[in-house]
């Protein structure tokens, strides 16, 4: 299949906006009016429930990660998994869908990283934000934290530069996202506190 017509699925595949599309079936009600606002499956799980929350969570994985693994099963080579990559990046965050004002991508990014790693990136980030989340209270820490462990997986098992230079794209559109909350300096957990004195 012709590059470009990976791009152009990748792309529309991560913007169809799954999360805002079961809360709004489910509740009658837009998920972005709780919450952060963002159209992710965070807020369908505070509006819908925790079932519905994690159907909306699990979509938005799935329609990054069937596109890119099937790409990859395809044999694209490395600097098209970058181009298609970004595309379903950048197709999350101006979704045509919703005017372009689209998601932050988080969801979209995991299943790109799951699909590149065969799933091992999965865990690896639940395990670096289970443990940034135990020992701070802030949000993008944990976060950062998540993509500090995409960064270990790449550095460890796929150090070349097209895949770098993929987690810097991907990294850098994701802070954009969360721009507002960059200025929020890390707040260590109480536990962590009494433990230095």
């Amino acid at each position: 299949m012709n590059i470009v017509y990976w791009v152009i699925l990748c792309f529309f595949s991560a913007s169809i906006p799954w999360a805002l599309i079961i809360g709004y079936l489910s509740t009658n009600q837009d998920i972005r009016s709780v919450g952060d606002k963002n159209p992710g499956g965070t807020n369908t799980l505070k509006l819908a429930g925790i079932k519905l929350g994690l159907l909306a969570i699990f979509l938005d994985i799935f329609k990054s990660f069937l596109p890119i693994y099937l790409a990859l099963n395809y044999g694209v080579d490395s600097w098209s998994l970058v181009l298609i990559s970004v595309s379903a990046i950048i197709g999350s965050i101006f979704s045509p869908f919703l005017k372009f004002r689209g998601g932050k991508s988080l969801s979209v990014s995991c299943g790109i990283w799951m699909a590149i790693s065969s799933g091992i990136i999965g865990p690896i980030i639940c395990i670096m934000m289970a443990f940034s989340h135990l020992i701070q209270k802030v949000h993008i820490w944990t976060i950062i934290f998540g993509w500090i462990g995409i960064l270990l997986w790449v550095i460890l098992f796929s150090p070349n530069l097209e895949i770098i230079l993929l987690w810097i794209i991907n990294f850098l559109l994701v802070m954009y996202k969360h721009k507002s909350e960059l200025r929020q300096r890390i707040i260590f957990r109480d536990w962590i506190l009494r433990s230095k004195v």
